[in-house]
């Protein structure tokens, strides 16, 4: 009896998800994708090509930042053309002439399938007809690019999660940037320890801003959002003690889609607003200078 009430109840949980927009629980359900397997994934992926260096930069520039894009054509988020939102983010990007780069920080897609990371695609492809430069946008994997096994659908399109992109200045500095694959809810062993490799090496850089998807503290108003991906208590401590103890100044996230900051240790939580829900979504604007700041700016709408 046991053991039908399981199944019952559980095939209850992914009738009432499949009429829910965002709570993806059937989807949690069913994803197989691991993350150590994935991270293997994304390791062999930059040890074939190698990670990007962006040189010849000013000594202070600019990278943006948002996430939580979550195209889907069964939830109508498609893009639409210059009106679409990540569009505009990318296009505000390439319009800024200090800016360098684009991040992205997780939930790409919102269902199964192939075609939220096309549209995602699409919609980040360079149009010189309004857009000054074909600066890149660098990814990271979500939650919801996991769900339905969707990660072969961000390494189609992405190819890695977790990598870095080293920034060289005319002035000799270099910045380092780290990415994260946090899709599953955990960073895995392998990860962190490449994570810990990767930071050895810190005192070779001006400045580090690390980039994963799930947002580390909960508070009150944001607490019963889906508690998909959420890190392991042991592990959070162990990663802020870890970007503490290696001097990182900007952890980037996701993932609960609205905007917060906090400082632990003397490094700053940043999360991005969800770029699709409604109203006026915002992204970050990093400057990386002598300092590293930040601010967040509304994105224009019409």
């Amino acid at each position: 009896m046991k053991k039908q009430h399981l199944i019952i109840l559980a095939a209850a949980a992914m009738f009432l998800a499949s009429g829910c927009n965002r709570l993806d629980i059937a989807g949690m359900v069913v994803n197989r994708s691991d993350t150590e397997a994935r991270v293997g994934d994304w390791l062999d992926y930059n040890a074939q090509n190698g990670m990007p260096v962006i040189e010849n930069v000013p000594d202070e520039y600019r990278v943006y930042s948002t996430s939580d894009s979550h195209y889907s054509e069964r939830d109508s988020i498609v893009p639409q053309g210059e009106k679409d939102r990540l569009y505009r983010y990318i296009t505000a990007e390439r319009n800024d002439p200090k800016a360098i780069f684009a991040i992205h920080a997780g939930d790409l897609a919102n269902e199964s399938g192939e075609a939220g990371f096309r549209m995602s695609q699409a919609a980040l492809q360079y149009n010189p007809e309004t857009q000054a430069k074909n600066d890149p946008c660098f990814p990271v994997i979500g939650n919801h690019d996991v769900y339905y096994d969707c990660a072969d659908f961000f390494k189609q399109y992405f190819h890695t999660s977790t990598y870095t992109v080293t920034v060289k200045t005319v002035g000799g500095f270099k910045d380092l940037y780290i990415f994260l694959d946090s899709g599953n809810g955990t960073h895995g062993k392998r990860q962190l320890e490449w994570l810990e490799e990767t930071l050895s090496h810190r005192a070779d850089y001006r400045h580090c801003i690390v980039i994963s998807h799930n947002w580390l503290f909960r508070t009150s108003y944001n607490y019963t959002t889906t508690p998909a991906a959420n890190l392991p208590q042991d592990e959070q401590y162990a990663f802020m003690d870890m970007m503490s103890q290696n001097d990182v100044e900007l952890v980037l996230m996701g993932h609960f889609h609205m905007r917060e900051q906090r400082q632990f240790g003397g490094v700053h939580y940043v999360m991005s607003d969800n770029l699709n829900d409604g109203g006026t979504p915002s992204y970050l604007v990093v400057t990386v200078g002598e300092k590293v700041r930040y601010e967040y700016e509304e994105l224009e709408m019409e």
